[in-house]
């Protein structure tokens, strides 16, 4: 996925990667795409269990999966590339079209299942929040409290608003300390208010998230992989794999809903989480190239994945005669869901990518070039 779209086409220069949406890239770097793919699978799997009563591995999951995104984000911010009503345009198209699409979708999804509930006359607990509260809360743009029905789409709103702000700090603001001051004030101000407030367009999300987008460019603006050996990534990664391990005295995060628990615990397991993904996928380069290609294909699969697993479980429960909560909590009831999810978000990716590219902002990007070229 080109990062006209969102998680991207990575490149050796600091170009597009990610849900940036921005230039074409000349070549892709596998260790990126890797990382997107990691990335992308753990959020699928962990998205397959219940977040009611999340399990030990969920809790280790969540400590850095959505962080992980954000930093990658970053590695290809490009400060004082254009005009910023430009910028802010083309991220527009490249992370809010898609939004409303696949929310909208979502919400669709949701309006279907609660007018056949009625019609049978069930009662199904998901659908108390009735019609009105999800329709608003597309366009209130944070998860939580029923407000979106395809709840991974929050992270485009929220990248979108990490993004206009990471760029005009780079941009804006001279001098490294300064702005690092500046990312570390609003990143902190974001973490004041995790769980005290919600902001609309997943506002406390976005600013708790800038100071991954921010570590991420300084990381491929410094070359910082370049100066750590192969030997020594091995001894970091092991490291990093046992301290990772302790992200369980932090509970749950949900990022997405200002869910973080302690802040400086959040921060410090968020990034150990984040290096170890991206050291992994460096040593192991040579054995990811199927992460790779599941990376390139990261935003439709964030789309979409989600609406898919639902289905999958309503489906199964009506086979087993069993309540979608049983299965939300049963692992292996909850392999059969991701086996066949996993088939699933294959075959809708095929056709979103292939018939659907609008809807991912790819062709209104297309078009929004080629009219700033002409002119």
């Amino acid at each position: 996925m080109e990062s006209k779209s969102g998680f991207g086409e990575p490149t050796n220069r600091v170009s597009s990667i990610s849900l940036q949406g921005t230039d074409r890239p000349a070549r892709r770097t596998q260790w990126i795409d890797s990382a997107k793919g990691l990335g992308i699978l753990l959020i699928v799997f962990g998205h397959v269990y219940s977040t009611v009563t999340p399990s030990a591995l969920n809790v280790y999951i969540y400590a850095f999966h959505v962080p992980l995104f954000f930093f990658i984000s970053g590695l290809t911010l490009r400060p004082a590339r254009g005009p910023l009503y430009g910028v802010v345009k083309n991220k527009f198209l490249a992370l809010i079209v898609p939004y409303f699409w696949y929310a909208f979708l979502g919400y669709a999804f949701y309006l279907a299942g609660f007018l056949l509930a009625q019609r049978q006359g069930l009662h199904v607990p998901q659908f108390d929040y009735g019609l009105w509260r999800p329709l608003a809360g597309i366009f209130f743009g944070t998860i939580g409290e029923g407000r979106i029905i395809n709840g991974p789409v929050w992270f485009l709103m929220g990248l979108f608003w990490t993004f206009v702000l990471g760029y005009m700090i780079n941009t804006y603001i001279r001098g490294s300390l300064r702005q690092w001051i500046s990312i570390l004030f609003l990143t902190g101000c974001g973490l004041m208010m995790a769980t005290r407030l919600t902001l609309p367009f997943s506002g406390v999300a976005a600013l708790c998230s800038l100071i991954f987008f921010h570590a991420g460019y300084r990381f491929q603006t410094v070359g910082l992989m370049h100066a750590i050996g192969q030997s020594t990534r091995w001894w970091l990664l092991a490291a990093l794999a046992v301290l990772s391990l302790f992200s369980q005295t932090n509970g749950f995060v949900a990022l997405g809903e200002g869910s973080v628990g302690h802040p400086l615990w959040f921060l410090v397991f968020a990034f150990i989480g984040t290096f170890m993904v991206v050291l992994f996928v460096t040593v192991a380069d040579r054995w990811c190239g199927w992460m790779a290609f599941v990376g390139r294909y990261s935003l439709s699969i964030m789309l979409i994945h989600m609406l898919i697993i639902k289905s999958v479980k309503v489906v199964l429960s009506g086979v087993l005669g069993t309540s979608i909560e049983v299965i939300d909590n049963d692992v292996g009831l909850g392999l059969i869901v991701f086996g066949f999810s996993a088939v699933g978000i294959v075959l809708a990716v095929l056709v979103m990518e292939r018939y659907l590219p609008f809807t991912l902002g790819k062709g209104v990007q297309i078009r929004a070039k080629a009219v700033t070229h002409e002119r």
